[in-house]
């Protein structure tokens, strides 16, 4: 690793627990082996899996999410930790400019010179080269200016999770996420595949699917309406080039991971749900299944009715930012209800609304300390009324729960 040319070259090299020599000039490295920029991606991605190695409390939290740490090694799994900047030259010197400037373009660094992977554990997605072309970022929590859990770069550009130069099986399971791929993985389900969240199926998939003759494909995406739809436009893809397409159906706002977590045996849960999951061709013009007839018969908890509220403002367009805003009041909704010890949907009444109005006029903020505001206390009554109104509207909740008076 080169040393910074700035006043503060040893902090910066403390701090940075430097793992991997970037090449000072790529561009003039005299490796013609690869294209300089696949040369720095791959760095960078080095840069990250060394950095994950020393991150015990990360490596606990993917133990309790059921994956086997050992396949941090095989899948080149790292966490963009704020420390790659401590890795280049100053931009104020011609090459720390060139190089951050280089890294920029690939979208690996924003504008703003901040890593676009900030917080997140690193899913690399490879081609058949064994080249980084694309990567699934998982951050472990919201984070205040940047509320994504999700991250994707390249998304539209690369093939399976999990892949190699070998033919995939005939018969494959088909994951949104690599973290749900490395569940099933770590399950001893070895024919898995994962795309890049929903909406990541492309063409280069689609082709490496017909080439390689795959002749079955379980989809294995969240049980969410917004999940369902994808799994749907990908079962027509799949129907369009006569590959048999079955639907597992996972409980209501669950994803694979989520759904192991809960298993005492996940491979024996799993393959469970495998083998009675359902043919799933899609019809032209049928694209999206009617709410009443899938999801709501399931909502039964006040998890579920959050998590299909969520889901349904998201499938209505609700912009994330607002999404996000939503989320957070019903966070604190599902937390008071834990607390009184009310779990179920019909356990709500209007009494029970009121209560947790009063409660709110005495909530006091994490950060301040100071009880919160009445603005906030008002927009955190109105989006558990206004999820309540929804279900109502579906037919959850046959009888309206008097309306309370959240205007203060």
């Amino acid at each position: 690793m080169y040393q910074t040319n700035s006043t503060n070259s040893i902090n910066s090299a403390i701090k940075s627990k430097s793992f991997v020599h970037l090449q000072q000039d790529l561009w003039e490295s005299g490796n013609t082996s690869h294209h300089p920029d696949y040369l720095m991606i791959d760095q960078v991605f080095e840069h990250y899996h060394q950095a994950l190695k020393l991150k015990p409390e990360l490596l606990e939290m993917l133990v309790q999410r059921k994956i086997d740490p050992n396949y941090i090694d095989r899948f080149n799994i790292g966490v963009a930790d704020r420390t790659l900047g401590f890795e280049l030259q100053s931009p104020r010197c011609i090459l720390g400019s060139r190089n951050r400037g280089h890294l920029q373009r690939l979208g690996l660094l924003k504008p703003s010179g901040h890593e676009f992977f900030s917080g997140a554990i690193v899913f690399p997605y490879r081609n058949d080269d064994g080249l980084v072309v694309g990567a699934y970022g998982r951050r472990p929590r919201h984070q205040r200016r940047s509320p994504a859990y999700h991250i994707y770069w390249n998304a539209q550009q690369v093939s399976f999770f999990n892949v190699s130069e070998q033919c995939l099986p005939k018969s494959i399971i088909l994951c949104k996420s690599a973290l749900d791929a490395l569940t099933l993985l770590t399950a001893g389900i070895e024919n898995v595949v994962a795309t890049m969240g929903y909406s990541g199926f492309n063409d280069i998939q689609l082709s490496r699917l017909l080439e390689d003759g795959v002749r079955r494909v379980y989809i294995a995406f969240d049980n969410t309406p917004s999940a369902n739809y994808y799994a749907r436009l990908v079962a027509q893809a799949l129907d369009a080039i006569d590959i048999v397409c079955f639907r597992v159906r996972l409980p209501l706002g669950q994803d694979v991971n989520k759904f192991a977590m809960h298993q005492d045996d996940v491979a024996t849960a799993f393959n469970l749900l495998v083998d009675t999951s359902v043919p799933f061709k899609q019809c032209h013009g049928k694209l999206v299944a009617k709410v009443s007839d899938h999801w709501l018969p399931q909502i039964v908890s006040i998890d579920d009715s959050v998590e299909f509220y969520l889901e349904e403002q998201k499938q209505a367009g609700k912009a994330s930012r607002t999404l996000n805003a939503c989320r957070i009041h019903l966070e604190r909704f599902q937390e008071y209800c834990s607390v009184i010890e009310i779990e179920k949907l019909v356990e709500l009444s209007a009494e029970k609304l009121i209560e947790y109005r009063c409660y709110l006029e005495k909530e006091k903020s994490i950060l301040t300390g100071k009880v919160i505001s009445k603005i906030t206390q008002i927009e955190r009554m109105s989006a558990v009324v206004q999820m309540l109104t929804k279900l109502h509207y579906y037919g959850v909740i046959p009888e309206p729960i008097v309306s309370v008076n959240h205007s203060g």
